[in-house]
């Protein structure tokens, strides 16, 4: 189910010689100017151990960069606030910086773990994050590769994390269906929460940090107050529930799912605005442009799909009436 205003505007078939598994977006100024002009980029990448940066432009996607420094799958990408540098991190337990307008690799990061899944960023972008196998998150600083700070879930392998961006939390999400969220400044556990029934695939927070959203493959997508833990609403999808991640503004949530499918939802009651079944195989990512106008999703069919959707309009609160 589609509305007229949601449509796939671009289907880019191939796009890796294996299975994509993971994808970002970013808008960077490519000039010294700030004011000059910016250009879109999508990362993907996958089975192929390679990372491939793509231009976005006139509704076209060329290829910029195919990056080479991974032995084994490439699992996780982040790119850093300013757009300038990627993060990405691999079956073998390596986590590697790249400069995204060069192409070339800034440094490895020797994580010392047999075991590295999801990688984020800082808020500030001199530092990222991952989960590890003994439950563990590590924070480690971008310049150097040192360890800044571990925090402990105390709980299975970790297979999802992010971080707010207002810098006052992290969440993690474990391969036993359990979500945490710290204080980072603290580096204290705050809550834990039994989320899911089996493994946590993703865990996003909302642009104003408030909100945290989680996916799992028990196929649900649930909807929790930072603060509270308390869980707000859930959406409930037919196969696993890969991956769930906010707008830009907040308003909609858009999900991965295993069957294939890509699905946008109004946050506010998770009415779901399109369902899109472009793809052949599992879902594995989504991720909105900075506008929030347009979605792009990556599955194991290798295929880079993009789609219009248009920012809903704001429903005006209705005046009182007064009964004189």
């Amino acid at each position: 189910m589609t509305t007229s205003n949601h449509s796939i505007r671009l289907r880019k078939e191939n796009a890796h010689d294996d299975p994509i598994y993971c994808a970002t977006w970013t808008k960077i100024n490519v000039t010294e100017d700030t004011k000059g002009p910016s250009m879109n980029f999508i990362l993907t990448g996958g089975l192929d151990c390679l990372i491939k940066v793509w231009k976005f432009e006139s509704n076209k996607l060329e290829l910029f960069h195919s990056l080479s420094g991974h032995s084994m799958a490439v699992v996780s990408l982040a790119v850093s606030p300013d757009g300038h540098t990627i993060a990405s991190t691999s079956l073998e337990s390596t986590l590697i910086i790249w400069d995204l307008l060069s192409g070339n690799k800034v440094h490895e990061i020797k994580t010392n773990a047999p075991d590295i899944w999801k990688v984020t960023f800082s808020p500030n972008g001199s530092q990222v994050a991952s989960g590890s196998h003994t439950g563990k998150v590590v924070i480690y600083r971008i310049k150097n590769g040192y360890v800044d700070k571990i925090l402990d879930t105390r709980g299975k392998f970790l297979t999802s994390v992010a971080w707010s961006s207002d810098d006052k939390y992290i969440a993690s999400g474990a391969s036993d269906g359990a979500v945490c969220t710290f204080d980072v400044a603290q580096g204290k556990l705050l809550h834990t929460i039994e989320s899911h029934s089996k493994i946590v695939r993703s865990v996003n927070f909302s642009p104003n940090s408030q909100l945290l959203v989680t996916a799992s493959d028990d196929g649900m997508v649930h909807l929790y107050n930072v603060a509270t833990a308390g869980l707000l609403r859930s959406l409930e999808h037919k196969s696993w529930a890969v991956c769930a991640v906010f707008s830009p503004d907040g308003s909609r949530i858009a999900t991965a799912c295993a069957d294939g499918s890509v699905r946008i939802a109004m946050k506010e009651d998770f009415k779901v605005l399109a369902t899109f079944k472009e793809h052949c195989d599992t879902a594995w990512s989504v991720q909105f442009n900075a506008q929030g106008t347009q979605l792009v999703s990556i599955a194991k069919d290798k295929c880079i799909n993009i789609y219009e959707c248009p920012i809903p309009p704001k429903i005006q609160a209705k005046k009182p009436i007064i009964i004189k």
